[in-house]
């Protein structure tokens, strides 16, 4: 059976081609935009630190003024209130000089520049102290002496014409500074409005495309919806027949295990007659009786050997019954709750854990919906394994807990029993397949049939170990299993 659906002929190279130069143009104007951001950015920030050095050099000169007023104003009036001023002035001078070294760190000839103004600042702080303490002591005569020298007014000249030189090279470095700051917003503006106008250009081209095809595309989902219908129906078909086909390999296992027993039971009964001829059989007068004992003895190992052949085959044979059996039944989901199934799986238990010393521990379990009998089948097995494969040397302790993932409950059933190789995690589950050493009772179905239910039942199941150390199962089942017909 094969199903044929339309196919259309795109033109693969020009969709890739507009694709391809859409996110390289893209990436291209992104990647100059980031650039060009960065460089505006780092343009705006040297403008702003020019404006911050040319007020601090115009503040460190208002602080040189003040001082000289407020002195001048003392040897004038020779009120002590001009002093205030004064000694403002001289403050502020210290202060916003060394603000006017950091801001200038970076700039080598603005620096040398305000170490030139130092050594006639000093002199001209000290002719204005000196003038203040002359004026304050009445010696008038030396005073008018300071003033006519001339030298402040020789160190002021010399400080000022520092502080304009610097000031015309804040100018010229904000001017600079300001022109690059315009041309990259500029060409910033021209990236973006020309990466804006390609990809506009590429956009109408894919939907010219798009159009064009838009009816072969109308066309190509009516087919394809029709071929789906048709699909589901087949499928619908295979899923019917597979069901059939399973309902008849169950129906096949029943009638041979049924008729497999028939034999069993003969063979049974003929080695019951051969144990009551054993007298008869061994009557012969003619052998010693060492060597009737022996006979005796070989006859008897092989009846035991027949004997226990036929038990493990019949027992082999039940399990295929009862698989049989449990395949046929109708799940019928109902609210259970897990928390009083699993309390009443372990008063089941009670009196075995009394006996070995062992205990189970159960957390908090959630309501679900689904199959009471198989979630009591794979449950009790899970429990009945922990206590089997425990370890000699210790008590079995056994923990049962939960959580809530979406619309699933994960539940785990923990031992710290003998463990599980990791190479035997898929053979466990394998139907009459066992892991480890062979010192209990089993057949190798339990499992087997545990996870045959649980996939009924919707869900699935892992188990992690550590040999040794212990074994946990996890079964995921949902919260709400909705039996499929």
């Amino acid at each position: 059976m094969s199903i044929t659906l339309p196919i259309i002929k795109a033109r693969i190279p020009i969709q890739v081609a507009l694709l391809i130069g859409g996110f390289a143009v893209l990436v291209t104007m992104s990647l100059t935009s980031l650039w060009l951001s960065h460089e505006s950015d780092r343009a705006s920030e040297d403008v702003a630190h020019t404006l911050e050095v040319n007020a601090a050099i115009v503040t460190y000169q208002g602080a040189l003024r003040r001082a000289e007023s407020g002195q001048r104003g003392f040897l004038l009036t020779g009120d002590p209130a001009y002093l205030n001023d004064y000694e403002i002035g001289r403050r502020r001078l210290g202060e916003i000089q060394k603000d006017l070294e950091a801001l200038i760190s970076d700039n080598s000839q603005q620096l040398q520049k305000l170490q030139t103004i130092l050594p006639p600042l000093k002199n001209k702080l000290d002719e204005l102290q000196q003038a203040i303490d002359l004026k304050q002591a009445g010696r008038e005569t030396e005073l008018q002496a300071l003033l006519r020298s001339n030298a402040g007014l020789d160190a002021m000249n010399q400080i000022l014409g520092q502080i304009l030189s610097m000031l015309n090279d804040e100018r010229s470095l904000l001017n600079q500074r300001r022109e690059y700051s315009d041309r990259t917003n500029i060409l910033l503006f021209a990236v973006n409005f020309a990466g804006g106008l390609i990809i506009a250009i590429l956009a109408l081209a894919s939907i010219s495309l798009i159009r064009k095809r838009s009816h072969q595309l109308a066309l190509a989902h009516a087919e394809l919806e029709q071929a789906n219908r048709g699909l589901e129906e087949r499928v619908a078909e295979r899923t019917a027949d597979l069901r059939e086909a399973n309902d008849e390999i169950q129906r096949f296992a029943f009638i041979v295990s049924h008729d497999l027993r028939s034999p069993l039971v003969n063979i049974m009964g003929f080695t019951s007659e051969l144990e009551a001829l054993e007298n008869e059989i061994f009557s012969d007068t003619e052998i010693t009786p060492e060597q009737r004992e022996m006979q005796r003895k070989d006859v008897a190992e092989a009846l035991g050997f027949i004997k226990t052949s036929i038990g493990k085959m019949d027992r082999l044979i039940k399990a295929i019954l009862n698989l049989s059996r449990a395949g046929r039944r109708e799940f019928h989901p109902q609210p259970v709750s897990l928390d009083n199934l699993f309390k009443s799986l372990i008063g089941d238990v009670t009196h075995r854990l009394q006996e070995i010393g062992g205990q189970i521990d159960l957390s908090a379990v959630p309501d679900i919906v689904s199959d009471r009998l198989a979630l009591e089948q794979i449950f009790s097995n899970l429990i009945d394994n922990a206590i089997k494969y425990r370890r000699d040397d210790r008590p079995v302790q056994i923990e049962i807990d939960s959580e809530e993932r979406g619309n699933f409950v994960i539940i785990r059933v923990a031992d710290d029993g003998r463990g599980i190789e990791k190479r035997d995690y898929e053979r466990i589950f394998e139907l009459f397949r066992r892991a480890g050493a062979q010192n209990r009772p089993g057949e190798g179905i339990g499992l087997a049939h545990v996870r045959a239910l649980v996939r009924r039942l919707g869900g699935s199941i892992r188990v992690d170990s550590i040999v040794g150390q212990g074994t946990t199962f996890t079964v995921i089942l949902p919260k709400r299993w909705i039996a499929v017909a």
